[in-house]
């Protein structure tokens, strides 16, 4: 296998435009920093409300943790409902529990609307049981879905052959309202909306530091008289409160080549799926482009790893696993394979608020999956459009809400051991 993101050669029909770094100083209305998926629906929401917008990006769009992504877009939340009434009310839990869902269905009418080269495919969602014990995660599921007047089925091994005829699962829980895509190729597509919009865009451009209400960097500066500010990986030296608030989780993906008509049918015998299963560090697999097979997996060991680590380690477990499951696609190769760092909080949902010494800079960070992400970019812009007109979510993503351990534990222990506890705490609570 070749260690390189399969996603960035996927999206080679897209004649992306060329956006030189930046060498000047320059004033505008609003400053985006980061160009994912936040920053850039952060931006195309602030120049349709006919702001003028400069965004800066470290890389090219797209090129960190939002083009590395599997391209999963599912309406879920991580916390369930009743996690999230018993600590907010009904009516605003309601209202969170839908941010994901309201994601998904930004990026797929941007998707529509513009035309996006993007490989946008409409694929419901399933949820495997691996072993009988593992139930129990999909009757809570059907709880929450009931709860919430949401459709899915509820198949056993014998009902579930039918759409998904795998060796070893027990059980499954479908639904719809999922979608699959490019996340590089979507990223490309909206840097060049962006462009012709007017956004003025410089890549190869990292933020050093804010003073005030301006962006340094290397070469030139930018001031606005508002920032949003959407970067992964935040370094101690950009801001050294912020940068304690997330940390990373590490995952693997690797695709095959294409698979064949009889392949296919083996697999998904009446519609394409994406899957997932119960393991509490979970495998996921769904078709892309070209019929090709996009699986993902970590291990315990490697989530956490505080650097990327090139090994084909859990991809190939999957990879093995998954020919088990589906004897006929015994022989079928996976080229290639590659890994990300994806940025997560302590308590696994985003951080989307206002700086605390500065309420015209806002941020976005820790936002695990495209929908969420999509989200906190195009809230935050909502809000320097219409700050009373948005409803105000700080109390659920905002920068001071309180966690499980509190920040004197991590000064003892570190990141890696923090955030480890709180993720085992929060999806067994």
């Amino acid at each position: 296998m070749i260690y390189e993101n399969w996603l960035f050669t996927g999206s080679l029909a897209i004649e992306a435009k060329v956006c030189p770094p930046l060498d000047k100083n320059i004033k505008t209305d609003c400053l985006v920093i980061g160009g994912g998926f936040a920053g850039l629906h952060a931006a195309l929401r602030l120049v349709d409300a006919g702001k003028k917008v400069v965004l800066l990006e470290k890389g090219i769009c797209g090129s960190s943790s939002s083009g590395q992504s599997g391209g999963f877009l599912t309406p879920e939340s991580e916390e369930d409902i009743k996690q999230l009434i018993s600590k907010y009310g009904k009516e605003k839990a309601e209202a969170i529990y839908k941010i994901p869902k309201e994601g998904v269905e930004l990026i797929v009418a941007i998707a529509k609307k513009y035309k996006f080269n993007c490989d946008l495919r409409k694929q419901d969602s399933i949820y495997l049981s691996i072993k009988k014990q593992h139930e129990k995660s999909l009757q809570e599921e059907k709880e929450i879905r009931d709860e919430m007047g949401l459709s899915y089925q509820l198949l056993n091994a014998k009902a579930l052959k039918k759409f998904h005829p795998a060796r070893g699962y027990t059980s499954g829980l479908k639904y719809p309202g999922s979608y699959g895509i490019n996340s590089f190729a979507y990223t490309q597509e909206m840097k060049n909306l962006l462009i012709k919009k007017g956004v003025k865009i410089f890549e190869g451009t990292e933020v050093n530091k804010i003073q005030a209400n301006t962006a340094l960097t290397h070469l030139g500066q930018v001031s606005a008289k508002n920032i949003i500010i959407c970067i992964d990986k935040m370094k101690s030296e950009f801001n050294q409160d912020l940068s304690k608030e997330y940390y990373h989780v590490q995952t693997y993906m690797a695709v095959s080549e294409p698979l064949s008509p009889e392949e296919i049918k083996s697999m998904f015998p009446k519609v394409e799926l994406m899957c997932w299963d119960t393991r509490l560090i979970y495998g996921y697999y769904r078709l892309v482009e070209n019929n090709r097979l996009l699986v993902g997996f970590s291990t315990p060991s490697l989530t956490y790893s505080s650097q990327i680590n090139p090994t084909p380690t859990a991809v190939n477990l999957i990879i093995n696993e998954l020919k088990w499951r589906f004897p006929k696609i015994k022989d079928v190769k996976f080229p290639y394979y590659w890994s990300g760092l994806i940025d997560v909080t302590k308590d696994l949902t985003p951080i989307a608020d206002y700086d605390p010494h500065n309420k015209s800079i806002q941020y976005a960070m820790g936002c695990a999956g495209l929908p969420w992400a999509a989200y906190c970019g195009d809230y935050l812009a909502r809000r320097v459009i219409n700050k009373y007109g948005t409803q105000d979510l700080s109390e659920f993503l905002g920068i001071n809400r309180k966690y499980f351990l509190p920040k004197l534990f991590q000064k003892l222990f570190g990141k890696k051991i923090t955030f480890g506890i709180s993720h085992i705490k929060q999806l067994f609570s």
